[in-house]
């Protein structure tokens, strides 16, 4: 029995000391500090002074205005941000259904989507569409296509204009 009672106050003193040598290493990780992420401010285009217009067989730089207004108007609407209605508003504003791709409106795991993304491939461009569905702002871009044949906008698991 005695033998017992020291085995277990040798077990005892090393899991002491195997804790008292870890907590200070523990307690190090809480007081490193280290720069905070900044938030980066997100400026929305200016309103034109004349309303923009659509420009048939234009490039992605010619229809840059027009798109940013369409995305602009939604925006400031009332309409549910989701991907759907936003690339139907995109097709109803005249750009062709084929070259629009836009992002799936909730996360693999079912949560709703942060942003909605919504492009149109112009020639060897993009007008790149992001609305935030938490505070309904956006920003919008014109950048080249990627992928090996040039002909894609938004990377990752899409949707196309199917209706």
């Amino acid at each position: 029995m005695a033998s017992n009672r020291k085995a277990r106050a040798i077990r005892a003193a090393r899991v002491a000391l195997a804790l008292a040598a870890t907590l200070p290493l523990l307690a190090g990780c809480a007081l490193i500090e280290g720069p905070t992420p900044e938030t980066p401010t997100r400026t929305e285009p200016p309103v034109p002074e004349v309303e923009p217009e659509f420009v048939p067989g234009g490039s992605a730089a010619d229809n840059l205005p027009y798109f940013t207004e369409v995305l602009r108007k939604y925006a400031a609407g009332d309409s549910v941000i989701k991907g759907e209605p936003v690339a139907q508003r995109v097709v109803d504003a005249g750009f062709d259904p084929a070259a629009i791709q836009f992002s799936f409106d909730q996360s693999k795991t079912g949560l709703p989507a942060d942003n909605i993304f919504v492009s149109v491939l112009i020639g060897p461009d993009c007008l790149i569409g992001q609305l935030v569905t938490g505070d309904r702002s956006f920003v919008v871009a014109n950048e080249p296509a990627v992928g090996p044949e040039g002909n894609i906008c938004l990377i990752g698991n899409t949707r196309s204009v199917d209706w």
